[in-house]
């Protein structure tokens, strides 16, 4: 998918212009609306898992580039008046679905420039060439969009490795850990109740006892912490 989609969009694009230069043109409004419709018919077989939903991202690129193109070209092209509407293109497939499927437009629209009609060739020139300092940005923006959505999915395995973590501290802590040290201190205190035992023992006994309680308090500020 990563080589197919590229040169589908392509075809897409180029499709959109040899409408725009044959009878079709002067039905470039139904033609959208019908690829809209057809869209969003396979959309909802994708909802209804019908269709698979690996076709999703696909589906949003090719209509995307067929609906912008058409609009452009039966319009004007390279003078028309939504010619903005390449910029949303480059960005939005540059979004969905690979910086490499918006070069191949930008290269694709470039192509076109050279064989399309010339209404105006300097206002033609300068909306290609808008279009070319666009893509860069629209390649970066994507980039950069997509670096922070890996890093959340980072954050979001490091938060839950955290709680699973936690979930087994607190585990601990309350079972475990608790139950052995309340058994060795109801051991100490029978041993320093023993009257057989002598004081000095007892003394050591006593302070064994307390810094096992001590230990258990640290081990709650540490469930505490986490």
């Amino acid at each position: 998918m990563q080589i197919v989609l590229p040169i589908l969009a392509t075809l897409t694009v180029a499709a959109a212009f040899l409408v725009s230069v044959s009878p079709l043109a002067a039905y470039g409004l139904q033609i959208s609306a019908l690829t809209i419709a057809v869209y969003a018919a396979v959309s909802f077989l994708i909802r209804k898992h019908i269709l698979s939903a690996d076709l999703k991202v696909a589906l949003d690129v090719l209509v995307f580039s067929m609906t912008a193109s058409l609009l452009i070209f039966t319009t004007g092209g390279f003078t028309s008046p939504v010619f903005f509407l390449s910029y949303f293109l480059l960005f939005g497939v540059a979004l969905f679905s690979s910086p490499v499927t918006a070069t191949a437009i930008t290269i694709t629209y470039a192509l076109l420039f050279l064989v399309a009609p010339k209404q105006d060739f300097w206002l033609d020139l300068l909306q290609i060439s808008s279009l070319l300092a666009i893509a860069p940005l629209s390649i970066l923006f994507a980039k950069q969009y997509l670096k922070v959505l890996e890093d959340r999915k980072i954050i979001t395995g490091l938060s839950q490795h955290v709680q699973k973590n936690k979930i087994e501290v607190n585990a601990w802590t309350e079972g475990d850990f608790r139950k052995r040290l309340l058994r060795i201190q109801e051991y100490l205190q029978k041993l320093a109740n023993d009257p057989t035992i002598k004081t000095d023992e007892k003394e050591r006994i006593n302070s064994l006892y307390r810094q096992i309680y001590d230990l258990f308090l640290s081990g709650r500020k540490m469930e505490k912490d986490i």
